[in-house]
């Protein structure tokens, strides 16, 4: 696909002239800068994230781990999902207030925490300080009304005495600005409400959504009381299966949520999760590619139809998942089917730097509390040694997840143009200096052969290409890496794999040209398909460029059998429609959804566009039309 994110190569690095088929072409042009809402540098600190805080014991002991992930393979801390519940477990009742934590009680645990746990115990952490990029959120088991058990037994009374503890525990338990590390950790800058709500509330006992998105509110008001700098978010959805039940779990959940909250809330967060295996459709289910961009585009166009802007996104999980994996002891395949998500997902979230705010691959670090050790936790950055056949100790090692940051341990620097003919191949680049990143996922379960068309980098001044490669072979995830004095004229990715090539050259790299991203939204969304009955769609606003191209990103939703192939208009114009949909096809899904990227002509283009799609049969909705827009700053084209 042409524009929706990307990434190369390496399984064996090995020249494919003796292939019968042609390779898939990927595009880069190094002189031309790519920005997103006036955003073009990689921010390794929303995206080279792990699912953990510095307070945490998980690096008692470990600190060599700890060192390596920070500095070597420059991460940042991500995510504490479980301070917030933990301690409200022990902070006394107020006498005054049955149902209220008691202030003077969180003040007193909170200055523990900054002054000894953090401040004093934790000093091998200090150095870390700018890698100390956080959320905290809420736990359904202590932050839920009726779930919370206290000391003695108390618990909370209401909403209010909920957002009241954690607005006093945001500004107790971490030090304030200008202070030094040993008056305790920094505070963090986004809160969830609660993580994963619906999942308890209705699908496991029947409640009504409403009650949770209430919650919210009301907690949200009580917060900025006592703390009005965090930013606070919500609702955490689970699975947003958005097309189920023709779409009545849209709106239902999503839709009913931006309708009743979001004037409370500060961002959006969602989880994304593909599925090995996945008990309630008994096969495949992944959103990766066409289906992850047909969900957010479908928020941000109700976003703009309700609110008349965009909220901030914060993707505080994501990854892989399978049912029966994941049920057994520790295994490599499990470590795969959790971490070959992770690159792909990230490059599409990389591709809206402007809307996320954070984005976090999720994979614990030791999950002790999970019982005997964390063995009994899947999702695991560090392991036992003893947990795979031929080893032998109860000491910590990384699991194979370690090699996602070690694919991506070197990527920094300002995004450029790059294109792939293949929408099953998604490619991104960065230059650095001397350095030009290309970086490539495959999002099919099947090798795919690449070949890579740099631009604008003179062939006398290359020093050498360096290819990082992370597939599965040999029944475990694998990183190969290997040296090359050129790349490989056509190269093979993995099934599902990804690749990371680092070109150094001998001095800098130019960027002197530009193509600055915009977005546009229809003036209305969700409409039924009905027989060769047109469905139009108002595009407003346009900046046209003499030097450009666009994108019309059609997303819908239907049964397998029903049509994927609609005319499209602009302006009166026939266009092409592709046939190829990023990733699978669903077909294990009850219903099929994605996003479609449709070439439009740059002379198309007007101000006001008028889009018309119609289908050959009947059945489903087509969601939105966005349009992706494109100015180059010279024809690069």
């Amino acid at each position: 696909m042409k524009h929706l994110t990307q990434s190369l190569l390496l399984a064996n690095v090995v020249l494919m002239s003796g292939y019968a088929h042609a390779s898939s072409q990927v595009f880069v042009d190094v002189n031309v800068e790519h920005s997103v809402g006036g955003i073009s540098e990689f921010d390794r600190s929303k995206y080279i994230t792990v699912h953990s805080m510095s307070a945490t014991t998980d690096w008692d002991g470990d600190e060599d781990k700890l060192d390596y992930l920070f500095n070597d393979m420059d991460a940042y801390f991500g995510r504490d999902n479980g301070s917030l519940p933990w301690w409200a477990t022990l902070v006394d009742q107020d006498p005054n207030r049955p149902g209220y934590a008691d202030p003077n009680s969180i003040a007193e645990l909170g200055k523990q925490q900054r002054l000894e746990d953090y401040g004093k115990d934790k000093a091998y952490q200090h150095k870390y300080e700018d890698r100390f990029h956080v959320m905290v959120g809420g736990q359904m088991n202590q932050l839920w009304l009726g779930n919370h058990t206290g000391k003695d037994g108390w618990t909370f009374k209401n909403t209010d005495a909920i957002g009241e503890y954690m607005g006093r525990f945001l500004n107790e338990f971490y030090r304030d600005e200008g202070q030094d590390p040993t008056q305790g950790h920094p505070r963090p800058k986004y809160l969830e409400v609660l993580n994963e709500p619906l999942w308890e509330v209705v699908d496991t006992h029947g409640g009504d959504p409403l009650d949770v998105f209430v919650f919210h509110n009301e907690v949200a008001e009580a917060i900025r009381k006592h703390n009005d700098d965090v930013m606070i978010g919500g609702y955490t959805t689970a699975f947003p299966w958005f097309d189920d039940k023709k779409f009545a779990h849209w709106n239902e959940r999503m839709k009913l949520f931006i309708d009743t909250s979001a004037e409370y809330m500060d961002f959006f967060s969602v989880h994304f999760y593909d599925f090995g295996y996945l008990n309630r459709d008994r096969g495949v289910a992944n959103f990766r590619g066409g289906r992850i961009e047909a969900t957010l585009d479908m928020m941000e166009q109700y976003q703009m139809l309700k609110l008349g802007e965009i909220k901030p996104l914060l993707i505080s999980e994501y990854g892989g998942r399978d049912h029966k994996t994941e049920q057994r002891v520790w295994s490599a395949r499990n470590d795969w089917q959790t971490m070959k998500s992770f690159s792909p997902m990230m490059l599409q979230f990389m591709a809206k730097p402007d809307q996320i705010v954070k984005a976090i691959p999720f994979s614990l670090m030791k999950a002790e509390w999970s019982g005997d050790g964390g063995r009994n936790y899947p999702w695991r950055l560090m392991r036992h040694a003893d947990e795979k056949g031929g080893e032998e100790g109860d000491h910590y090692v990384f699991s194979h997840i370690i090699k996602f940051y070690q694919l991506w341990s070197e990527v920094n620097g300002t995004r450029v143009d790059t294109r792939s003919d293949n929408a099953d191949l998604l490619v991104d680049s960065y230059v650095d200096g001397e350095k030009a990143y290309v970086i490539i996922s495959n999002l099919i379960d099947e090798d795919a052969e690449v070949s890579v068309n740099m631009a604008n980098t003179p062939q006398s001044q290359l020093a050498g290409v360096t290819l990082k490669h992370l597939h599965f072979a040999n029944w475990e995830p694998t990183l190969t890496v290997s040296e090359h004095s050129d790349l490989p004229e056509s190269i093979t990715i993995g099934a599902e794999g990804t690749v990371v090539i680092e070109y150094s050259y001998k001095q800098p790299l130019e960027t002197n040209e530009r193509a600055i991203e915009r977005k546009y939204y229809a003036d209305s969304y969700l409409h039924e398909i009905k027989k060769n009955a047109p469905i139009n769609f108002q595009i407003s606003d346009v900046k046209t460029n003499e030097f450009g191209e666009a994108v019309l990103r059609l997303s819908f939703g239907r049964k397998h059998r029903r049509s994927k192939q609609p005319v499209v208009t602009v302006n009166g114009t026939e266009i092409a429609v592709p046939e190829n949909f990023a990733g699978d096809m669903q077909k294990k899904r009850p219903q099929f959804f994605s996003m479609l990227e449709i070439p439009v002509p740059n002379a198309l283009l007007k101000e006001d566009n008028q889009i018309s799609v119609t289908f050959p049969d009947k059945g489903g909705f087509v969601t939105t039309a966005t349009l992706q827009t494109f100015e180059f700053s010279a024809d690069i084209r």
